[in-house]
Order: C-alpha cells, then structure tokens, then sequence
C-alpha cells in the first residue's frame, strides 16, 4: 500500500468562516445540525462547532453575524502576519494500516491518526476515519494524507499547511508560534481509538521521538521514514492483524 494524495474538488465561490479567536476556513458548507457546520474545505471535511464562529461570509456575499463581540479580534487579525516557526515533515516509506475481521469485529472507531507534539503538547493532528475496501470479509484503514480523507487539526496554536505529495513521500508543513524556537523535543505517534467518535481516547500503536532545535530564520525539516515489517492479516481461522508490533516510524533530521 503506497502513501497516495487525492486531490479534494472545492467551489471557486465558497463560504468563509471567520472564527472568534481570528483564525478562518473556507469551503463548501455541506449541512448544519446539532450545533455543527459540516464544511467540505481543500484539506477535507471538518466539523465547526457553531459557538467557535463569529461570522460567515455566504458563497452569494451575505453576511452573517453570530458572535458580534468578535469583531475586533478579526480587525486585529487583517494585519501582518506574526513571526512563525515552519516545520516541514517528510513522510516515506510504506503507509501505516489497521485491519478487522467482520467475525471479530471492528471498534465502534476505526479512525487512525498520526499526532505531532512538542514536549509533550500537541501542535497537529492528522485523523483519517475512511476505511478502505482492501481486504474481502474485514475492515480495513489505510492511513493516507489525501485532502478528502484525513482532518488535519492544529494545536497550542499552530497552523497547518495542505499537504504535498511526491512519489514515496509527503510533505507536511506547520506553522509555529515563535516562542517554539528553540531546542525541543518532538514526538510523531500513530494512534487507534479506543473509546468513540463523540468521546475518544485515543491510544499509542507506535511512536517515536527526537530532539530538534527549531530555528524561526529557516525551515526545521524533520524525516518521518515508515517501514512496515511483516505486518500482514491472517487468512487463517479467526483473521486478525499479525506481527503488528514490527511496524516501524524513525524520525530524524535532515
């Protein structure tokens, strides 16, 4: 299963969500309910809570206003952009994949997501929830980077970049606050969820970690190289993933 990128189709006209703390998405609304604007951006379906917007400006240019008091944060966040840190992570090798037997069972998540931290506190996270017709009898989730199947999410103030594809590789490029300059240590794991969509918990399969001192004059350019092992699904008797544990990320610098 090679890593792959699929390119996500959006409106030239589409809606622009402004967000009470500044940041903006832009995209195609797809529904509204339960307190939650479907919207269908460039890097894939996200979920906005309705309490998160101060205004949406409508693909036909109507305005509408849901947190007035936001309107000076927005004002504030039309000037020059602040200083960053850029982190750009190279992904290579063979894509990281989970798989259930229908006798078995799948969970009631069989979402897959790749977490970035620093020093412990998450800056990105990339969730993939398709599942993938790979395997006749199970479920199966090939982990990909493609813009219409993971939700990428940023944190602790962070902004992610859409990812770029290659052949064998892909590019993911944060954006940092400055004060994240300097030495770090930095985490990539793969994650499964134990718990639901409405309430996970999400559990280490496999991690790694390295130190990097990030710099705010030059992009940090950091290597994930993914390696599969024998991983393979049993055919035989009760299917189940095998050899699992020989999967393989090794970050390091480049």
């Amino acid at each position: 299963m090679a890593l792959g990128l699929a390119l996500a189709a959006v409106s030239a006209r589409a809606d622009v969500y402004y967000m009470v703390d500044g940041d903006r998405i832009t995209g195609k609304t797809l529904s509204e309910a339960q307190g939650l604007f479907k919207v269908d951006t460039p890097y894939g379906r996200v979920a906005i809570p309705k309490g998160r917007v101060a205004k949406i400006v409508h693909e036909n240019g109507r305005e509408e206003v849901l947190d007035s008091s936001a309107t000076p944060r927005l004002a504030k966040r039309a000037g020059p952009a602040a200083p960053s840190v850029r982190l750009v992570v190279v992904v290579s090798g063979g894509a990281f994949w989970q798989a259930w037997s229908a006798k078995g069972g799948a969970p009631a998540d069989t979402s897959l997501r790749l977490q970035v931290s620093l020093d412990e506190d998450p800056v990105a996270a990339y969730t993939d929830a398709k599942t993938d017709p790979e395997i006749p009898g199970a479920t199966a989730n090939s982990f990909s980077f493609a813009p219409g199947d993971v939700v990428p999410t940023g944190g602790g103030g962070a902004s992610l970049q859409p990812a770029e594809a290659r052949p064998g590789r892909i590019t993911l490029k944060i954006d940092l606050p400055v004060e994240k300059a300097g030495e770090r240590r930095l985490r990539f794991a793969y994650q499964a969820n134990d718990g639901s969509t409405d309430s996970p918990a999400w559990r280490d399969l496999v991690d790694t970690m390295i130190h990097v001192v990030l710099s705010a004059d030059k992009p940090n350019v950091v290597e994930i190289h993914q390696d599969r092992g024998r991983m393979e699904f049993s055919g035989f008797g009760r299917k189940k993933m095998k050899n699992v544990e020989t999967f393989r990320i090794e970050a390091r610098p480049i």
